[in-house]
């Protein structure tokens, strides 16, 4: 009974209800950090107003800009009195904010690199920028529908080999091509299922091959060109190269100064039996 009591959210309710009539009963909260005094500066009305002007595309009128200042106050107010009530302890949200906007500001502090250190990121990072291999084909398809379809494409594959490349038709209904220019492996994957571009890759280019068992049923196919995996020259992925040097330096900074700033902590964690608390 007095459990269920406990978690009534009208009880919860009604002790929040409590804890605000004691503080604000007696002539508000207590100072918080930031203190009583509200400043808003020539720089913070710039700020709000350059906000403005990014939602809507024009600058605030005098009545928008005073709204929006008097929005900027009541959120000062509401933030500092909320910090005072502890509202911000145990909450995973406000928590998950701060964490962020940390880690914001250490990968500020990452400055730009110049070209040698890019070209050095780049050689020993090739395989980040290698292009995968891609392959164009033609297909015939035989549906998983079909009473036995691998015993199908098995039987047809000799009929196509004696045709040629130039055979027309012979697919089960799909809404796959049956050609596919130049593409991907990856991209075929994903259109026919896991492992399905490497076995595709294993096909001699020119003569019709198979089955091969895709998502939909089994395949009988014709590689007509396979163009390999290459590494492009540096010039051409120059921004792909800084986009990959950025993220990789800014998880080292966060790291190094996590690191920096844990070491002012002594962290014990109860329950683990000895297991050394995770870095």
């Amino acid at each position: 009974m007095l459990g269920r009591l406990l978690r009534e959210p009208l009880l919860h309710f009604l002790l929040l209800g409590a804890v605000l009539f004691v503080i604000f009963g007696r002539g508000g909260p207590e100072p918080s950090a930031g203190g009583t005094e509200i400043v808003v500066t020539t720089t913070d009305i710039q700020r709000i107003a350059a906000g403005f002007s990014a939602t809507w595309q024009r600058p605030p009128s005098e009545n928008e800009l005073q709204g929006a200042i008097n929005d900027y106050i009541r959120e000062e107010v509401l933030y500092r009195t909320g910090l005072s009530l502890g509202l911000d302890k145990d909450d995973t949200i406000v928590r998950r904010r701060i964490r962020q906007k940390m880690d914001f500001f250490l990968e500020d502090t990452v400055r730009e690199p110049d070209g040698s250190e890019l070209r050095a990121f780049f050689d020993a990072n090739a395989n980040k920028f290698r292009v995968e291999p891609r392959i164009s084909f033609r297909q015939v398809f035989l549906s998983s529908k079909r009473s036995n379809p691998k015993a199908d494409a098995e039987a047809l594959l000799p009929q196509l080999v004696a045709s040629g490349p130039n055979v027309e038709g012979g697919s089960d209904p799909l809404l796959l091509p049956e050609t596919f220019g130049l593409t991907p492996l990856s991209q075929i994957n994903a259109q026919f299922g896991e492992g399905f571009a490497g076995e595709l890759s294993k096909v001699e280019s020119g003569h019709w091959a198979g089955p091969l068992k895709s998502a939909y049923g089994f395949h009988l196919v014709l590689v007509t060109a396979i163009e390999p995996s290459q590494l492009p020259p540096f010039e051409e992925v120059r921004d792909a190269v800084q986009r990959e040097w950025f993220a990789a330096r800014r998880a080292a900074v966060r790291d190094e100064q996590y690191q920096k700033l844990r070491a002012n902590y002594h962290v014990r964690v109860e329950g683990l039996n000895g297991v050394r608390a995770g870095q």
